[in-house]
């Protein structure tokens, strides 16, 4: 019997474009086998929705994590994940190596010959512009050393531009990301197939029932931001607009639900406490998603505020499909994707990214001309439910990749 073995440095099933991808495909008829670190508690076989999940290892740690990371940045090798798939390539026939993401790329590459038919380099992100802003908040000395030598950008980028030659096909989280490799690296067009972040119709049904909750409610005019923190996320933004929001409404109130590193939470407080935000801004924390649902639709305006550079210009995030399933209100910034997909349906509004003033205006005039707004959700809903914006409808690029 023989499988698509997808690789991926991350948490099995909770990892979603993987999981939206592994499942697309045995839903297809293939069979499919993901390899996934195995952390403590963590079953080392099972299947999960006709998926088998192989976890190698016993205690999977972030400094393990971070260990081979270095090893694998400096000898294009992971040796955790090289000995992982070893076992999996004695115990089982594989079609396709399907790596997720540009740090197991190398490793990927190192098992070509083993494999019967393709190897496939899917990239969620453009990673080496990733670098320059996701350790920007990073206070430790020993840390900032060892990323300027071991996750430097530059040396990064050139892997990227080696694994885009040597990989069969490069699945390309968003067009921007396409057009990007095309122009800076040469890759021949036809070698990249784009699949992007879309959510499955039936999300709706998180929709469907309210869940207690106590985050938000109708005497506020909530601002909500959902995800992980990191510099790249805009948060700073929103924060920083807060105290101007509230002069006009007064029950203005910002909520952030989700976490960041320490290093980040402290430096959003600090920015919080230096434009005297901290009344307005609550960190609310990590929720059970059941819960994440109610508040993203009681929320009045939810908030994608991602600043602009060429990470962020290059990626895409789940949770914009998904507030545009939940009948809600959309602000998003003028990230490239983020603008293309808002404007084309006219789903909500933009801001200018990483601008203050224009955050601010922007969410005055929803404000003071809510009901004029309502028909963008209306829009919103209609593209992720009739006009193609949806998972059923982008996995189809994923199945024609490999049943061709």
């Amino acid at each position: 019997m023989s499988y698509i073995c997808m690789i991926v440095d991350g948490s099995y099933p909770n990892d979603i474009r993987v999981r939206k991808e592994a499942e697309a495909l045995a839903e297809n008829g293939r069979k499919v086998i993901v390899v996934c670190p195995r952390k403590r508690n963590d079953k080392s076989k099972e299947t999960f929705n006709d998926v088998e999940v192989y976890r190698i290892g016993k205690n999977y740690t972030t400094i393990k994590k971070g260990i081979y990371d270095s090893i694998e940045s400096v000898f294009d090798f992971n040796p955790f994940f090289y000995f992982g798939l070893k076992k999996v390539f004695k115990a089982y026939t594989i079609d396709y190596l399907h790596v997720h993401d540009l740090p197991l790329a190398g490793t990927g590459l190192l098992f070509k010959s083993k494999v019967k038919k393709k190897v496939y380099l899917d990239l969620h992100e453009n990673f080496p512009e990733s670098l320059k802003t996701w350790f920007v908040w990073r206070r430790s000395s020993i840390i900032k050393i060892k990323n300027a030598l071991l996750m430097n950008p530059k040396r990064w980028s050139k892997k990227e531009k080696k694994y885009c030659l040597k990989y069969d096909k490069v699945i390309c989280v968003v067009e921007e990301m396409k057009e990007k490799l095309i122009a800076k690296f040469g890759i021949e067009k036809e070698k990249l197939v784009v699949v992007s972040n879309h959510e499955k119709k039936d999300f709706t049904e998180n929709f469907n029932k309210e869940i207690v909750q106590d985050i938000i409610n109708t005497s506020d005019f909530s601002i909500t931001y959902i995800g992980g923190f990191g510099p790249h996320r805009g948060l700073q933004t929103a924060i920083s607009a807060m105290p101007e929001i509230v002069k006009v409404i007064p029950n203005a109130k910002l909520f952030l639900v989700g976490k960041g590193s320490s290093d980040v939470e402290t430096k959003l407080k600090e920015i919080a406490a230096t434009n005297k935000a901290e009344k307005y801004v609550n960190f609310v924390g990590y929720r059970p998603f059941t819960e994440v649902a109610t508040i993203m639709q009681k929320s009045s305006l939810n908030i994608i505020p991602h600043v602009s550079n060429d990470h962020t210009d290059n990626t895409i995030p789940h949770k914009l499909f998904q507030i545009m399933m939940s009948k809600s209100l959309l602000l998003v910034s003028s990230c490239k994707p983020l603008e293309r997909i808002v404007s084309k349906f006219d789903a909500g509004i933009v801001f200018k990214a990483n601008n203050v003033l224009d955050f601010i205006q922007k969410v005055l005039d929803i404000y003071k001309h809510s009901k004029a707004y309502q028909y963008k959700i209306d829009n919103a809903y209609n593209a992720v439910m009739n006009e193609g914006e949806n998972w059923e409808h982008e996995s189809l690029k994923l199945i024609k990749l490999y049943d061709t």
